[in-house]
């Protein structure tokens, strides 16, 4: 499928497109954010912030996923 890429802006939750860039109407589009948006989640992730939040009862179970499907080796 050939594809074609456009610059826009989101103003009131909606994408405006720069230029006179119009696109057909029900047209199929894919969107694609830049890594320095404030809308992702930071990329520094503190595991001992993380750790802090969980539950101190917190207990670790052992899970079940039945027997081997391939040639894993437990």
């Amino acid at each position: 499928m050939p594809v074609t890429t456009f610059e826009g802006i989101v103003r009131n939750g909606q994408v405006r497109l720069i230029g006179n860039a119009a696109l057909p109407e029900n047209a199929t589009v894919y969107v694609v954010v830049p890594l320095n948006s404030t809308t992702l989640p930071p990329a520094n992730i503190d595991l001992e912030s993380l750790l802090n939040k969980m539950p101190t009862n917190f207990q670790v179970n052992e899970e079940e996923f039945g027997p081997p499907q391939g040639k894993e080796v437990w």
